[in-house]
């Protein structure tokens, strides 16, 4: 690897990100940029857009000069879009391959999904595993991260644990089912499900590793880096709904210990779920390795139960 770097801070441009992975890095952006972003929306717009500090370009996808016009004289770009499975995403990023070779951009930050591994059998799955798609949103997954690698000097594609903060759906279900269910339905989850793994991430962590790696000037070399909170031995069904729980003022006893492995996997078998990631870990080193930051999980999971707890109890008032 060289040591290739940007004379001034890089020029930032975040593609997609109008969700709410896109609001949480704006706000961190605010905190720790001098330079302003440049936001590229091509469907909605919300209203944090507006509020946020950030340039904003309205564009259409399927027009490369509109495209190149915007992206050429900035050094980053950050790819916030995601797939549906429909193919719409692959397609669209296939057509921009020369758009984004001309544009002069040095570096791609891409957003992936550990659903990348879904049908992987390793119970340790770190950045040298191969990953192993099952449905059209996995495939797409990967077949837009082999895009933006063959269309920029310098993609790092970031594989995204299960995200969860405000704005998030992840987690919402759960919160609802603690909110409403009766006491024996709870107990009879937290005993089947308990010890099975949540590979979750807070918003945060992830906001600021984009934030770190956009301004980061040496060069870091094409590269694929998890972004989890998995190395967290609090990352698991029990914990996370106790913490749940608690916030919902919900008294929930612990009757002994989960049930078997064995049998939470045949009842993920008959609902037609995965049942390889009950116990599978996602490798923290690479993140650790390159200095990426690290929310304290437990405070990040808390601050999100209250803020579903205080959400769900408005609506329900």
């Amino acid at each position: 690897m060289n040591d290739e770097r940007f004379e001034d801070e890089p020029r930032v441009v975040v593609l997609g990100g109008t969700g709410f992975v896109g609001e949480a890095f704006a706000k961190c952006w605010n905190i720790s940029a001098v330079r302003p972003s440049r936001y590229l929306v091509h469907r909605s717009r919300p209203k944090w857009l507006d509020t946020s500090g950030v340039e904003r370009n309205d564009v259409n996808l399927g027009d490369p000069a509109q495209m190149l016009s915007v992206l050429r004289g900035q050094d980053v770009l950050i790819n916030l879009l995601r797939p549906d499975g429909s193919g719409w995403y692959s397609g669209a990023m296939e057509s921009l391959k020369s758009t984004f070779r001309e544009s002069g951009i040095r570096r791609c930050i891409h957003a992936s999904s550990i659903d990348v591994y879904a049908g992987v059998k390793d119970h340790l799955v770190d950045e040298d595993t191969r990953p192993r798609p099952l449905s059209p949103y996995e495939t797409e997954h990967i077949a837009v991260e082999a895009v933006m690698r063959d269309s920029f000097p310098e993609t790092i594609v970031l594989r995204l644990g299960a995200v969860f903060g405000p704005g998030g759906r992840n987690l919402v279900s759960l919160a609802e089912e603690i909110s409403r269910a009766p006491q024996w339905k709870i107990v009879l989850r937290r005993s089947l499900y308990g010890a099975r793994r949540m590979h979750l991430v807070s918003v945060e962590t992830v906001a600021r590793a984009l934030v770190q790696l956009s301004l980061e000037r040496k060069r870091l070399g094409p590269q694929v880096v998890l972004v989890t909170d998995d190395h967290d031995p609090n990352n698991n069904f029990a914990f996370v709904q106790d913490r749940l729980a608690v916030a919902f003022r919900r008294n929930v006893p612990k009757i002994g210990p989960t049930a078997p492995r064995s049998l939470l996997r045949l009842l993920l078998r008959a609902r037609g779920l995965p049942d390889r990631n009950i116990d599978r870990r996602f490798s923290h080193r690479k993140a650790s390795e390159l200095g990426l930051p690290s929310e304290a999980f437990v405070d990040r999971l808390e601050e999100y139960a209250q803020h579903l707890a205080d959400d769900i109890g408005r609506y329900d008032e």
